[in-house]
C-alpha cells in the first residue's frame, strides 16, 4: 500500500518546473543590441535632421519669396507704378519716402535698424558660402539707398536700392563715387535673422524686385545655368543659390554645397 501511495502520489520530475518557460537575454546580449543601435542611429540621425532643415529652409524661402512678390503687386496697385533712373543719385529724402510707401506698410510689424545690425555695428555679419566674409556691410543709410529691417515672424531684409558710379584719374585710380539707383533692388532674406549661421546659400539668399516690371527674381536669374551652379558651390559666395534651387523645381538636390 504505501508503494501504491509512493508510485501514484508522488510529485512530478524535479525539472518540470522549467517546461515551457524561455530563457531572457543576458545582459551582454542587450548592452551589444543597444550598441548596435547606437551605432545606426549615430549614422542615420546626421542624414535625417539634414534633410529637414533643407525641407525647412526650402518652406521659409518660398514664404520670403511670396511674401515679396504680394508686396511689389499689392504697393504697385496701392501707389501707382514706381520707378528710379539709373542716372538719379541716391537722396535720403527720396530713398526714405519710397521705402515708407512701398516697403513698410506690406510686412507685419516691422523693426527698422537705425544704424548698425546689434552686436555687430555697421560691420557685414554674414560670410559668402565658401566662407570669405561678405564684402558689404549690413545697415541701415537712407543717404546710400540701405535699409535693414526685421519682421515678427525673425526674418530680416536687407534692401540694396542702388550701386556705386565711379570716376577715375587719368592713372585709373578712383578719385569719387556717386551712389546711383539701381532700376532692380537687391534683397538679401536672412530666414532666422541675425541667428547664425548667416551665410548666403544656408540661411541668406538674394533676390532682386522690380518695381517697374511688378515682379521679383532671384539675383543671378539672368545668368546661364552653369554661371548659377559655379557661383552657388563651396568655391562660389552662394549669391545666386536661390535661382538654383528655384531653377531645380524648388528642391536641394545632391550638388547643392550644404
Amino acid at each position: 500500500m504505501h508503494s501504491m501511495i509512493g508510485l501514484w502520489g508522488g510529485g512530478a520530475p524535479k525539472n518540470s518546473s522549467l517546461k515551457g518557460k524561455k530563457a531572457g537575454f543576458t545582459l551582454a546580449e542587450v548592452l551589444i543590441t543597444l550598441g548596435i543601435l547606437g551605432v545606426v542611429i549615430a549614422m542615420t540621425l546626421p542624414a535625417v535632421l539634414g534633410k529637414y532643415k533643407k525641407q525647412a529652409t526650402i518652406s521659409q524661402l518660398k514664404k520670403a519669396y511670396t511674401v515679396l512678390s504680394q508686396m511689389v503687386l499689392q504697393a504697385q496697385e496701392d501707389n501707382g507704378g514706381a520707378y528710379f533712373s539709373t542716372s538719379d543719385t541716391v537722396n535720403a529724402d527720396a530713398t526714405k519716402k519710397f521705402f515708407e510707401q512701398y516697403w513698410l506698410p506690406y510686412f507685419n510689424n516691422p523693426t527698422v535698424s537705425k544704424s548698425g545690425v546689434y552686436p555687430y555695428g555697421i560691420d557685414s555679419i554674414f560670410k559668402t558660402i565658401n566662407g570669405d566674409k561678405y564684402g558689404q556691410s549690413i545697415f541701415t543709410s537712407y543717404s546710400i539707398g540701405r535699409i535693414y529691417f526685421t519682421t515678427m515672424d525673425g526674418t530680416a531684409y536687407y534692401i540694396n536700392m542702388m550701386w556705386w558710379e565711379y570716376e577715375y584719374d587719368d592713372d585709373g585710380n578712383i578719385i569719387s563715387k556717386i551712389a546711383k539707383y539701381s532700376s532692380g533692388q537687391r534683397v538679401h532674406v536672412d530666414l532666422n535673422g541675425i541667428k547664425p549661421p548667416n551665410i548666403i546659400g544656408k540661411d541668406v539668399f538674394v533676390f532682386q524686385v522690380f518695381f517697374d516690371k511688378n515682379i521679383v527674381r532671384p539675383f543671378g536669374y539672368d545668368k546661364t545655368q552653369a554661371e548659377i551652379n559655379s557661383n552657388c558651390s563651396l568655391n562660389g559666395t552662394g549669391e545666386y543659390c536661390a535661382a538654383k534651387i528655384i531653377n531645380d523645381s524648388w528642391e536641394m538636390k545632391k550638388d547643392y554645397p550644404w
